[in-house]
């Protein structure tokens, strides 16, 4: 019976970069949404909101870019790879993105 073929050592990495690039694509789209509301005229809160999403964006594909060559750098011990869990960065962005889906939800309702 064969064993089980090789996995290729890239592809950990490289999915990880993938899923934090998608996460950072997301706060570029709320960035953009919110400057491309339809009525009033653009202000400087909904303006300071699209450099917020812009600098969330930029934070995750930091971090992602981080935690992708973290994967690479590994080294097997006894045949398996060890890496540790994402939990600083995850709760960092987790916590961000409430904290940014609160505040356009603020700006929108109460803006003219």
């Amino acid at each position: 019976m064969p064993g089980r073929p090789p996995s290729k050592p890239g592809l950990p990495g490289e999915r990880t970069s993938l899923s934090w690039e998608r996460s950072s694509f997301g706060f570029l789209v709320g960035g953009a949404l919110v400057l491309l509301r339809q009525h009033g005229p653009l202000g400087p809160v909904r303006t300071l909101l699209a450099f917020t999403a812009a600098s969330l964006a930029l934070l995750v594909l930091g971090l992602g870019h981080r935690r992708s060559r973290r994967i690479g750098d590994v080294s097997a011990v006894s045949g398996r790879f060890t890496v540790s869990a994402p939990r600083a960065e995850v709760l960092l962005i987790g916590g961000s993105t409430v904290a940014f889906a609160t505040a356009v939800v603020v700006a929108l309702l109460y803006s003219p």
